[in-house]
């Protein structure tokens, strides 16, 4: 049972982190526009990484667990 609560606090960790770059980034246009340029690239870039983190972490939590009364073992 501990496996399936590290991953699902993996999960929220990288909605968190996804969360974050999304604010950045929008932070950065309404602050600057969108002109192409070195920074703006960087924030775009964590953004996709992130998403692309989440997508794979979703992808490893297990859609169905265990019922609450089977045994295990």
């Amino acid at each position: 049972m501990a496996s399936l609560d590290k991953r699902a606090d993996r999960v929220a960790q990288v909605r968190a982190q996804l969360d974050y770059h999304r604010q950045r980034l929008d932070l950065y246009q309404r602050l600057h526009g969108s002109r192409p340029c070195a920074r703006l690239a960087e924030l775009e870039h964590a953004y996709s990484d992130a998403r692309h983190r989440l997508e794979g972490a979703e992808a490893a939590e297990p859609r169905y667990g265990p019922s609450r009364g089977a045994s295990v073992g």
